[in-house]
């Protein structure tokens, strides 16, 4: 018998940051985690995940704890 397959691409910390950059210049407003999962083909747990790195490294800023409240603040070297 066969698992389950999943769909799920793996996911870096740089390409969530572009991803967000890009979403954030063609919008003008940050994405959620839902859009983010769904534009890099992950899961929500996976998004999630590399987000609060992201944080927590200093990468992005969050202002509020509400939606579409994401900041740039620096990228990869």
């Amino acid at each position: 018998m066969v698992g389950p397959l999943f769909k799920y691409k793996k996911l870096s910390n740089r390409v969530l940051l572009e991803t967000i950059k890009h979403y954030i210049a063609e919008h003008g407003y940050s994405p959620t985690i839902r859009e983010l999962a769904r534009i890099t083909d992950t899961g929500v747990a996976t998004v999630h995940k590399h987000l609060s790195q992201l944080i927590n490294g200093g990468y992005v800023k969050v202002e509020q704890p509400r939606r579409r409240v994401l900041r740039v603040v620096k990228d990869y070297e």
